[in-house]
């Protein structure tokens, strides 16, 4: 278990990948499929043209585009420049694209123009005032986000203020553009140290929180997530990649097959129909993803085994031939690891093949190399083992710190990052999960925040106040639910609270249920909070009345 530091840099790894795997396929994108060779050429011609654009190393790039062949042209070339990249989620309503492009310094956008029923164009006029009005021939001038200079669409056509992506791509190709030799002496000078990937997630305020990875972390956590003493994944895997690569856990699959010349299946639709052609079509053998129960049912129908696909029913021991009465594998992997964004995902875990003590039954496994973890008291003193606690942890692929946030109030003064995990650990080092002392709901892979969705909750006409819990739920971690006290004589409607929701949360923000009590009905605790139990206790009770549960 020990790290690989054979290269330090994601244009070092992505280099090496292509020598060794250039004729293999890297991406099937719907019908389009590129081999590393091409991924290499092609995302050498975008890193160009960004360099003739002006970019290079710190340049800050957002990414609005959902997952496909712009998606990860866009993203290698912005890393083999030195560039930060910031992926956008797509879900994005005008008011979280402002504050991310602000709070982010954004430079320069790459961004598709449509997705489903989006027309991301509309949605930054909308964000942001003025810029309908201004052409791409003048100087770009946002004043809510005063760094931007390019906006560059896969179909600019309307927008003045916009320009094409093949625009930029011509840039980058014939005469006075930057030469081969220029790029490989960009990308030599890129180091380990350099900030290269920023992940926005919910924090425990109302506001997203700008997670900021290195390049080490991005070149050396994926080897050691794909090892075959973590998760065998192989270079003649074909997996399925159905979560968002905007998210944490989109990015590291995406890595971490690329890190060993694997082949990476991208949706654009989330269907289990879909899907299972997807998975027919292409010989998939890994699916990742929370859509697995609808995919087995296709599948079965046609009379096809879902058990010889890594993620769909089938244990990992019978998936790589390591069955044995001394090993226990659970029907997911989720029960065996533990990680969160700031540590680039997985900080505790197991490797594949192992046996975890039958009196750790349940554990998530131990520290990760290179990972430092103690659990200590609310007074931040260090408690013996089998004592509970909070999670700390530094070291390994732990992140940089918050964009524009003082290491200070991030980390403590020895470089611990406290992760409000509530845990119990072992003499023999085995962690064992017991909940979360933030207000996070995990959801569908992604961290919502309950504070912000009250927030938002509360500032709809007629809502007095909202208070927002995460329910279990076995399909997709936990439902968010909602109670909101209605002002004096509002007569206020679920639906509609919903609809005006889509103003300033994503979709997968907004409560699946919100119910209308009165003040007085609020479960309150000795010092007036509200009882988190008690309350928990009464949502049940409401939602069993109308069925929901």
């Amino acid at each position: 278990m020990h790290q690989d530091d054979r290269v330090g840099t994601f244009p070092e790894l992505f280099a090496e990948v292509v020598a060794t795997r250039g004729d293999h396929i890297a991406v099937i994108a719907g019908e389009e499929s590129l081999t590393y060779a091409e991924l290499d050429r092609r995302s050498a011609a975008m890193a160009s043209a960004l360099l003739a654009s002006g970019a290079g190393k710190g340049h800050r790039i957002g990414l609005l585009a959902p997952s496909g062949a712009l998606w990860i042209t866009t993203f290698c070339a912005a890393l083999r420049i030195g560039a930060m990249i910031t992926p956008i989620s797509t879900l994005s309503a005008p008011q979280e694209l402002a504050y991310i492009m602000r709070r982010s310094d954004a430079q320069t956008l790459i961004a598709t123009r449509r997705y489903l029923s989006h027309d991301y164009a509309d949605k930054l006029a909308t964000a942001f005032e003025g810029l309908a009005g201004q052409q791409r021939s003048g100087f770009l001038e946002v004043l809510d986000a005063p760094y931007l200079r390019n906006v560059w669409f896969d179909d600019a056509s309307g927008v003045g203020w916009a320009d094409s992506v093949d625009t930029l791509m011509n840039r980058g190709s014939g005469e006075g553009a930057p030469s081969a030799a220029l790029l490989g002496a960009v990308e030599s000078e890129v180091v380990p140290a350099d900030d290269a990937l920023v992940i926005y997630t919910s924090g425990s305020t109302a506001l997203p929180k700008a997670v900021v990875h290195t390049q080490r972390t991005i070149a050396t956590k994926p080897r050691i997530m794909s090892g075959f003493e973590y998760f065998h994944v192989k270079p003649e895997d074909r997996t399925l990649v159905l979560p968002p690569l905007f998210w944490m856990g989109g990015v590291v699959v995406v890595l971490t097959v690329l890190a060993t010349g694997g082949t990476m299946v991208l949706p654009n639709e989330t269907m289990p129909e879909i899907l299972a052609d997807l998975i027919e079509r292409h010989q998939v053998n890994r699916f990742i993803g929370s859509q697995s129960r609808g995919v087995i049912r296709v599948l079965e129908e046609r009379g096809v085994d879902p058990t010889r696909i890594l993620g769909l029913g089938t244990s990992m021991a019978k998936a790589y031939g390591l069955d044995s009465p001394k090993r226990r594998f659970p029907e997911s992997m989720g029960y065996r690891n533990m990680g969160m964004s700031e540590t680039f995902a997985y900080h505790h875990g197991e490797p594949l093949g192992s046996h975890i003590p039958d009196e750790e039954a349940g554990s998530v496994g131990r520290a990760l190399p290179g990972f430092d973890a103690k659990v200590v008291s609310p007074l931040g003193e260090e408690v013996p083992a089998g004592v509970e606690g909070e999670l700390w942890v530094r070291g390994g692929s732990l992140m940089s710190g918050f964009y524009k946030v003082e290491r200070s109030e991030v980390f403590t003064p020895d470089g611990y990052y406290p992760t409000k995990d509530r845990v119990r650990r072992e003499e023999n080092g085995y962690v064992h999960f017991l909940g979360r002392l933030s207000d996070m709901i995990k959801t569908k892979g992604a961290n919502v925040s309950r504070i912000e969705v009250a927030a938002a909750l509360e500032k709809l006409d007629g809502v007095a106040q909202a208070i927002v819990i995460g329910l279990p739920d076995e399909a997709i971690g936990e439902r968010i639910v909602a109670a909101v006290v209605p002002e004096d004589e509002a007569v206020l409607d679920e639906a509609v609270l919903k609809k005006e929701l889509k103003a300033s949360l994503s979709s997968f923000k907004i409560p699946s249920h919100i119910v209308f009590i009165t003040s007085d009905q609020i479960p309150v605790t000795g010092t007036g909070k509200v009882n988190g139990r008690a309350f928990e206790v009464l949502m049940r009770s409401r939602l069993e009345e109308i069925g929901a549960l």
